[in-house]
């Protein structure tokens, strides 16, 4: 089989399952190791794929860099985001989870709230700083420098000691019957402890968002409380959720 062939097979297997592992694709394609990690390699410099540790995954929206998505759709984020302060409370302990809508969101919190907020966004902690009366934790682990955001086993370890009164949820993709879905297998665990840990979830999410899925599954798409959108989405994409006993705000 040429080079071509079995990259082409390779993006197909990725288009059909979203993934792909290193040791099948050696059987299966009957070449080395040493091979198919080249092939990903240049997938992944092309912008096929994703490398992944033992294989690689589709190519997400959400995975653009950070310095990409900052300023993708900032209006349309910026709106939503104003309509979810209002479940802020005083002295809340509050989790928010990283991405570019929930830096949005810490834009919207006032000066003079007062309350605790924990984040693995280096991002968020630091646009919260001027805010004399928060005080700020930025969780453990290590920095994704493609992603800004911080993860791993040490993040999900700290979060399992907190018992957060609100999550603002951060969510790449939500459909009513697959749930919440994520790219990344680390992402998916942590976003699980939080959940676990929240007495309330709410997720601010574009319009685009609604009715994707991604590779990984975090939770149920009943596990949000609150799901804050667009002014502009059509009522039988929400009737749904709302059908779930989730609160919908648009």
């Amino acid at each position: 089989m040429l080079k071509s062939e079995r990259q082409e097979l390779i993006l197909n297997r990725v288009e059909q399952y979203g993934k792909v592992v290193v040791n099948e694709l050696t059987e299966e394609l009957a070449v080395t190791e040493d091979t198919i990690r080249k092939d990903l390699q240049e997938l992944s410099k092309a912008g096929l794929v994703r490398r992944v540790h033992g294989g690689a995954i589709r190519t997400d929206k959400s995975l653009k860099p950070f310095e990409q998505r900052i300023n993708q759709d900032s209006s349309r984020k910026q709106a939503i985001a104003k309509e979810a302060v209002q479940f802020l409370h005083p002295d809340q302990v509050i989790y928010i989870d990283s991405g570019t809508t929930n830096l949005s969101f810490s834009s919207e919190i006032p000066l003079s709230f007062k309350g605790t907020v924990v984040t693995n966004s280096p991002s968020i902690a630091l646009n919260l700083s001027d805010h004399s009366e928060l005080r700020i934790r930025l969780l453990p682990g290590e920095l994704n420098k493609e992603t800004k955001v911080i993860e791993g086993s040490d993040t999900i370890s700290a979060i399992r000691n907190i018992n957060f009164d609100l999550c603002i949820l951060g969510v790449s993709s939500i459909d009513i019957n697959k749930g919440i879905t994520v790219p990344m297998m680390e992402e998916s665990l942590l976003k699980q402890q939080v959940i676990k840990q929240s007495s309330h979830v709410i997720t601010i999410i574009t319009a685009d968002k609604i009715g994707s899925s991604s590779t990984y599954f975090v939770d149920e798409a009943k596990a949000l409380d609150v799901l804050v959108t667009e002014k502009d989405i059509p009522d039988n994409l929400i009737t749904p959720y709302q059908q779930e006993g989730i609160q919908v705000i648009y």
